[in-house]
């Protein structure tokens, strides 16, 4: 009776907590914010402030076992990349942007990339947040900026919650270079 007590009591305490908060952003779109904050960054790469971005108005598949890596890399950690990408595209489900209205940056929603007809023009493409794996109580999306869909750079943008707001956090440059 004395060693059953305890395992009860862990068993009850265990039942009757909370379930844990996921840090994973539940949302219906991606809200206007993340689009400021990576604004932000772009004035800070130098991009003028009259220059139109394309911006793909549905997030996208950009979960891949590179872009794992790579994320990886940003934090000095690894993991099997193909199984996490693999993990996370089979729950992720596209999300639409909410477009900010004036601000620093003039964004142009679009459906698709057209490399035609925008192979000139900058174009960003957001992923759909999901947990990063390697560091804890963080989430965040990617994000893959081109001209015209050629020579992509990408970013990481973080997200966490802070006192029931989700906070963005610096967005962070990725080692990636895609074939």
């Amino acid at each position: 009776m004395k060693r059953t007590l305890p395992a009860l009591l862990l068993l009850a305490a265990c039942a009757t907590a909370p379930p844990p908060r996921s840090a994973a952003p539940v949302w219906t779109n991606v809200p206007a914010p993340i689009l400021n904050a990576f604004c932000a960054r772009l004035r800070g790469e130098g991009v003028a402030r009259d220059s139109q971005i394309l911006v793909v108005k549905m997030t996208q598949p950009l979960v891949t076992a590179s872009s794992i890596d790579a994320l990886g890399q940003a934090f000095f950690k690894r993991g099997n990349s193909v199984m996490m990408s693999e993990a996370l595209n089979a729950v992720l489900k596209p999300l639409p942007l909410t477009i900010p209205a004036g601000g620093s940056c003039t964004w142009q929603p679009i459906d698709a990339v057209d490399r035609r007809r925008d192979h000139e023009r900058i174009i960003l493409e957001l992923s759909t947040p999901f947990v990063n794996p390697f560091s804890r109580g963080e989430s965040g999306l990617f994000a893959r900026m081109s001209v015209g869909g050629q020579a992509p750079e990408w970013f990481w943008i973080p997200v966490a919650e802070r006192n029931g707001e989700w906070a963005i956090g610096m967005v962070l440059p990725m080692e990636l270079h895609e074939e």
